[in-house]
């Protein structure tokens, strides 16, 4: 009997035919970018205004995910404090990925427990008028839902990727854009990453920072 993958609808076994596999999967993550692009664009925007205006004010931006999404928390702050194209020169912006401190994730994982951990660094960090970025593939991430709630209890903006229906953190958040997929956290990232990327480039024209764009770059 064939079996076949749920997710590629390929063969599964010796017998996969994996320049397929790669066709399929790819295609279906180009299909997601898609889809968000299509439905959820205005939400994308709306965003990347509320963090340029708070650069404009002299604010920052918190940053806050688990596993590969604290991965994404990284990346995005670091576009934005370094540099994300090298055809804009601008100054750094400020943005903190709050899990990227080895010793404070294990101190309040220890003493206050992981779901309080991201909740602790936007009150050590957060001011009035900041916005917190918080990232989950599932949307239930406690530490993440703590710290938007936090957030707003200080007077941050909250905000957050997110993955299937939402989840909790959807209720916490002023503007969240959700990829709508549940079937594992891959598919639910590398859509994040790109609305990430997109939310950076926005962020820096809407600061009249400008530069090529990859539609009139090289592809080759």
């Amino acid at each position: 009997m064939e079996v076949r993958n749920r997710q590629t609808g390929c063969r599964t076994g010796k017998d996969e035919n994996m320049e397929e596999v790669v066709g399929r999967l790819m295609h279906f993550s180009a299909r997601l970018n898609r889809q968000v692009a299509d439905s959820q664009s205005a939400e994308i925007v709306a965003m990347a205004r509320i963090i340029a205006d708070a650069f404009e004010r002299g604010r920052k931006l918190l940053i806050c995910g688990n596993g590969g999404s604290a991965s994404d928390a990284q990346h995005l702050a670091t576009e934005l404090t370094i540099r994300y194209r090298s055809s804009v020169n601008r100054k750094a912006l400020p943005a903190i990925a709050l899990c990227a401190d080895t010793s404070a994730l294990t101190a309040g994982a220890n003493d206050l427990g992981y779901d309080r951990v991201f909740a602790r660094l936007v009150e050590a960090y957060g001011v009035a008028g900041d916005v917190v970025l918080g990232i989950s593939t599932s949307g239930n991430s406690m530490n993440v839902y703590n710290a938007l709630e936090r957030g707003r209890e200080l007077g941050l903006h909250t905000l957050a990727l997110l993955g299937g229906d939402g989840g909790a953190v959807k209720e916490v958040s002023d503007l969240s854009v959700t990829v709508p997929y549940s079937g594992a956290a891959d598919r639910v990232q590398e859509c994040h990453i790109v609305v990430g990327h997109v939310i950076v480039d926005c962020i820096e024209r809407m600061l009249g920072y400008y530069g090529e764009t990859p539609l009139s770059g090289n592809t080759n």
